[in-house]
């Protein structure tokens, strides 16, 4: 019996990412959040919610299983920070994607619209 992988494409991500911060919150300084007045995920978190990882799954360098299912969800959450990081001035000799955009989401200066134009591909 073969088993064939259903996973979310970037651009079922991106949307998903985009749906979630807009319907939950959106927050700075950790990946998420319900309690209190700062309920939501950050960036980073949104991402790998969508493409269906846990919360806190993007905010280690390296998957903690072999599971084929999640590994392909890793690959492809992975390649929306990198892409997203990338149109935001990543040098690409930085820290890895996912770290340097956490950094950027929890900037003082990074506003929920830049969120979600670097969701929808319209970073500056």
């Amino acid at each position: 019996m073969t088993t064939t992988l259903t996973v979310p494409s970037v651009t079922q991500i991106r949307a998903g990412a985009a749906a979630m911060l807009k319907r939950g919150g959106w927050i700075k300084g950790d990946y998420y959040s319900n309690t209190g007045k700062d309920t939501g995920v950050c960036l980073v978190a949104a991402i790998g919610l969508a493409a269906g990882l846990p919360a806190t799954a993007l905010a280690s360098l390296k998957p903690g299983t072999q599971d084929a299912d999640y590994l392909a969800r890793w690959n492809v959450a992975q390649q929306v920070c990198a892409e997203i990081a990338e149109k935001l001035g990543r040098p690409a000799h930085e820290m890895a994607a996912t770290r340097w955009l956490s950094f950027w989401n929890d900037r003082p200066a990074t506003t929920f619209g830049e969120v979600l134009a670097a969701l929808e591909g319209k970073a500056a």
